[in-house]
């Protein structure tokens, strides 16, 4: 049985998500914000944020892609935009929730890496497979294009069983392989889970002890980036997201 303050975190970390993934505006384009070689996105991915996002990398050089706070998007665009993101050699970083589409968005960086900016236990990688936004009817015959692209970027590290699990493992829409943060949360809090529901309980997850961000290959370190805090939990994106449960 698991102790109560870890079960009651988890249970936190799923009300809010839940809650997140319901309350959220219908998809809008993606907000993009530059800050010198930084460029910051977040929200949801629609058809030709793609091209928007190319626009602002030729605009001027970019060093870094910073992910907040995204449920993720079309999928088609965020293919397009995360296989032409891997001809960049760019470091592309997490702030809070990268869910979805946001996931091989993030994975088209040279070098990965989770960032502070959010409560440790939000700073999360979900991965799923594709559904319609409007129903949420699962797509099975589209996830084969994303696990080649996580299996091209995960290398040597990529795990066949766990990347089909989390594709075609759901049983809803909101059901998720969740890799968590490593640095700033406590191990028991950082251990990979398949939630084939949001509503699943955390003692019917699937626990993967010996997986995590850097094992998979999702990250290239286990330290967290803490050069980010410019864009700190003030911030207007940051707080969309339910901050406690």
């Amino acid at each position: 049985m698991f102790k109560p303050i870890v079960k009651s975190s988890f249970f936190g970390f799923i009300v809010c998500w839940a809650a997140w993934l319901g309350v959220q505006d219908k998809a809008m384009a993606m907000q993009i914000q530059r800050m010198d070689s930084d460029v910051f996105v977040s929200g949801d991915i629609v058809v030709n944020d793609d091209l928007r996002l190319r626009a602002e990398f030729e605009s001027a050089p970019v060093k870094r892609l910073i992910l907040v706070n995204s449920r993720g998007g079309h999928l088609s665009a965020s293919l397009a935009m995360a296989r032409w993101l891997t001809t960049q050699s760019i470091t592309t970083l997490a702030v809070g929730p990268c869910l979805s589409a946001c996931s091989l968005i993030f994975m088209a960086g040279k070098e990965r890496m989770y960032a502070t900016g959010y409560e440790p236990r939000f700073t999360v990688i979900g991965i799923h497979g594709p559904s319609l936004p409007q129903t949420g009817q699962l797509l099975p015959e589209r996830a084969g294009e994303m696990l080649a692209f996580y299996k091209e970027r995960m290398g040597e590290k990529y795990d066949a069983a766990l990347l089909h699990t989390a594709l075609y493992g759901m049983k809803d829409s909101t059901g998720f392989v969740l890799i968590r943060e490593m640095a700033r949360n406590a191990s028991r809090d950082r251990i990979t889970l398949h939630c084939p529901t949001s509503g699943t309980p955390r003692w019917q997850c699937t626990e993967y002890p010996s997986l995590d961000a850097y094992t998979l290959g999702l990250v290239i370190a286990t330290e967290t980036d803490r050069k980010s805090t410019r864009l700190n939990s003030s911030h207007e994106w940051i707080s969309r997201m339910p901050s406690s449960a």
